[in-house]
């Protein structure tokens, strides 16, 4: 049952993470199709994370309550609605819509993977957790790889650009169907299994709100740290593909494959790093390294003309070295009872700090720009923002460092 909870919970967020990244990818096509400012951009990419602000931590309460099944139905269908919404909007030239599906699609992605990180904590404590959600952030990295990498292709194909977000849709109903043969695998699971079993299973689900008072203050660093490095790195995979274009000066189909190698790191590291903090711990050594080469890849593709693969690739070992740092560093320091409330929290940080990155990303291009806008210098106040904030979590990473160091005698 292990083996199955693991293939299915890794295959039901599939669809999520695969229309995560097509609207950066399409950037600049969007803009032009829909009659949009970079605000505006900054606005509808904003509209997923600012639903997830506070939805992640009552789904969270909901799955600690009563379980993972309904949840995980819940979201899928949810992200499978956004999609076919998106994809409509396109034909109807509308923005309304678009921000209609985009807030139904994050309805349902900021719940589904506090639902998968939750089962996973579930089925896998102790040495098998960290390599665990080492392939769960591998698969999801994979799928946004992709969707990268062929959303203009897709678009070209077709000669419509609507294409890329059908090919979307179709991936999502998949998800959701993949979802359906879970919940009926885990009602057979509670019919056929001993009562002890049972409550066993559900006892791991028990939420006690007074436990989030009590919580560990180098928990609530963390939740900080994902405030900082996470909304840093969301905000950028939302537009990397048009930094790309216009500062390097390549064609839309080469921008959105060299944007796509930003995924590319934590496809290979992840399962090696899984095994690393399994057998020799070091998550904040690896977090502090994290912020330091999301630092550095900010100052390289913003005030460098070094080929932009370089920066992407260190970015890329960011993106591998902190997610899964903080997520077993979570599971690790929480108790059961409140590990689907705990990584609630900290992804709703990651997505206020997305969302108000977003913004302030589209506001300094369409207004800090020193030249006009469809421009080699159109980010150069956007990448200099981005540096700042590489600096600010490079900050409360050492901190947390040395708090597990001194406090925590290097338990994590």
């Amino acid at each position: 049952y292990q083996i199955l909870a693991l293939v299915c919970t890794l295959l039901i967020s599939v669809g999520s993470h695969y229309s995560a990244h097509t609207l950066g990818a399409l950037k600049s096509t969007i803009k032009k199709e829909l009659d949009i400012t970079n605000t505006q951009y900054g606005a509808l990419q904003s509209s997923v994370s600012a639903v997830n602000t506070i939805l992640p931590v009552l789904g969270g309460l909901f799955i600690d309550a009563f379980g993972t099944t309904s949840g995980s139905l819940i979201a899928t269908f949810l992200i499978m609605l956004g999609n076919l919404t998106i994809s409509l909007s396109t034909h109807m030239q509308s923005f309304s819509a678009m921000v209609v599906g985009r807030i139904l699609y994050g309805l349902g992605s900021g719940t589904i993977t506090v639902v998968q990180e939750t089962i996973l904590g579930s089925w896998f404590r102790g040495k098998g957790l960290a390599i665990t959600i080492a392939i769960q952030i591998t698969t999801s990295r994979v799928a946004s790889f992709l969707s990268m990498g062929t959303a203009i292709p897709i678009a070209n194909r077709f000669g419509f650009y609507g294409a890329a977000f059908w090919a979307n849709f179709v991936v999502c109903a998949l998800s959701f169907a993949i979802n359906l043969v879970y919940m009926a695998a885990m009602r057979r699971i509670h019919k056929n299994a001993p009562e002890n079993m049972v409550n066993r299973l559900r006892s791991r689900h028990r939420f006690n709100p007074r436990l989030v008072l009590f919580l560990f203050g180098i928990y609530w660093m963390i939740i900080v740290e994902s405030f900082t490095l996470g909304g840093g790195w969301n905000s950028f995979l939302h537009i990397n593909s048009e930094l790309v274009k216009l500062r390097f000066g390549a064609n839309d189909a080469v921008a959105a494959w060299f944007a796509s190698v930003s995924q590319i790191m934590p496809i290979f590291l992840v399962p090696v790093l899984g095994w690393f903090f399994d057998m020799f711990g070091m998550r904040t050594d690896m977090l502090v390294l994290s912020t330091g080469t999301f630092t550095l890849s900010m100052l390289l593709l913003g005030f460098t003309m070094i080929n932009p693969l370089v920066g992407l690739v260190i970015f890329s070992i960011s993106l591998a070295l902190g997610p899964l740092s903080e997520i077993t560093a979570i599971s690790l320091i929480l108790p059961s009872s409140a590990l689907g409330t705990g990584l609630g929290i900290y992804k709703s940080a990651m997505n206020i700090g997305s969302t108000i990155v977003d913004i302030v990303v589209g506001v300094l291009q369409d207004h800090g720009s020193r030249v006009s806008e469809e421009s080699a210098h159109s980010y150069d106040y956007a990448m200099g923002f981005f540096v700042a904030w590489g600096a600010l979590s490079t900050l409360v990473a050492s901190a947390i460092f040395l708090i597990d160091r001194f406090r925590w005698s290097s338990l994590l």
